[in-house]
């Protein structure tokens, strides 16, 4: 894999070769003063390359490299709690496929691999009443057959990871899917409106339209549907959190009075010519309620033979001057004008710099009128 590549190049997938000096790299970075202390991972999915070998089947592809990745992440870090979202890649169907094949599926290969629950690899269980449950994060939900959960990160904070590829066009929806996380999404904003608790929403491929085609990433009925609920529990959801298009972007979910950002997590694997990216995303306390005060993207380059590990930009220092209420990052976006964000989305690797936005009013996602 090219680390720093000329452009698009769908065979320039994460490798072995590259793999293990790049996440040891990460491992001694978070490890010292160069990035924070983690309290947790969310591992945004896409993990199993774009194009299976020949002679190989994609059920024996997925497991082997959904397997090395679980492993390694136990491995480099061993007392954080990492938890997994699904991407599209990682089906053993096909890509786009379903979570669960058969008895295979992320969630099974992960309890292979040495996770001891498929989306949070501690296992640690609580429920909604055990409020002072003393080990967070823990999983309060869970279905393992379609690939969706929720998880209390702190008390009155709840993490809620959703398949989000049987909402794309390109996937075939099968029997209940999209009713049952649907449900199962309606049930937890209202269960977390009526704790009081502040709420954050991961899944790998984001609602709205691509920045770079205008192309849509979900079909939409059930996009609307989704917005519609963002807009009426919009007091609890601290922001969405997503990745699949491999840039350091975000949208802005536009409601009449508020504003929700749509963050993205850029890729490792460089395939559509960013270079590769991590980042750390920091939640406080403040007045009683949970906020994502800032987050902080980190690049990885290789201008010679040596992998650098280095801070590309924090979010609050580029968006949020002059911005009364700081401690939210969401209160800077009705501010920030697309073109403002165009030149991070390859994560400033040199050879790409100019990243070509065919659409941007894809920066915008509109909540349907009632």
């Amino acid at each position: 894999m090219e680390i720093d590549p000329p452009g698009y190049n769908a065979g320039n997938d994460m490798d072995y070769k590259i793999f293990p000096p790049l996440m040891k790299l990460l491992k001694d970075s978070f490890s010292s003063s160069e990035a924070p202390k983690l309290d947790f991972i969310i591992n945004f999915g896409d993990m199993v390359g774009h194009q299976v070998p020949a002679g190989i089947s994609r059920v024996k592809f997925v497991t082997e490299n959904e397997t090395k990745i679980f492993q390694t992440l136990l491995e480099l870090f061993p007392g954080t709690p990492i938890i997994t979202i699904f991407g599209n890649n990682d089906s053993p169907e096909k890509n786009y496929g379903n979570y669960t094949v058969g008895k295979i599926s992320p969630y099974s290969i992960a309890m292979n691999s040495g996770f001891k629950n498929g989306f949070l690899s501690t296992g640690v269980m609580c429920n909604r009443q055990s409020l002072g449950q003393s080990i967070m994060p823990c999983v309060i939900e869970q279905n393992s057959e379609l690939g969706y959960f929720s998880i209390r990160l702190e008390n009155k904070l709840i993490f809620i990871g959703l398949n989000s590829v049987i909402f794309s066009p390109h996937h075939k929806v099968a029997g209940d899917e999209v009713k049952l996380q649907m449900g199962f999404l309606s049930k937890e904003l209202k269960l977390a409106k009526q704790e009081n608790s502040s709420v954050l929403i991961g899944m790998h491929i984001p609602a709205g339209k691509n920045v770079y085609d205008g192309t849509v990433f979900w079909n939409s009925d059930y996009e609307g549907d989704l917005l519609t609920m963002i807009s009426n529990y919009a007091d609890q959801i601290r922001g969405i959190l997503v990745a699949h298009t491999h840039m350091e972007e975000f949208k802005i979910i536009k409601m009449k009075n508020k504003n929700i950002g749509e963050y993205f997590i850029a890729s490792l694997s460089t395939s559509h010519g960013n270079s590769p990216a991590v980042k750390s995303i920091r939640i406080t306390k403040n007045r009683g309620s949970w906020t994502i005060s800032n987050y902080t993207a980190y690049r990885i380059h290789q201008p010679g033979r040596q992998l650098l590990f280095s801070k590309y930009y924090d979010f609050a220092d580029k968006y949020c001057q002059n911005i009364r209420f700081k401690d939210n990052i969401n209160n800077c976006l009705g501010n920030i004008a697309f073109a403002a964000t165009l030149g991070r989305f390859t994560v400033n690797n040199p050879y790409y710099k100019d990243y070509p936005a065919k659409y941007p009013a894809g920066f915008y996602v509109n909540v349907p009128a009632k």
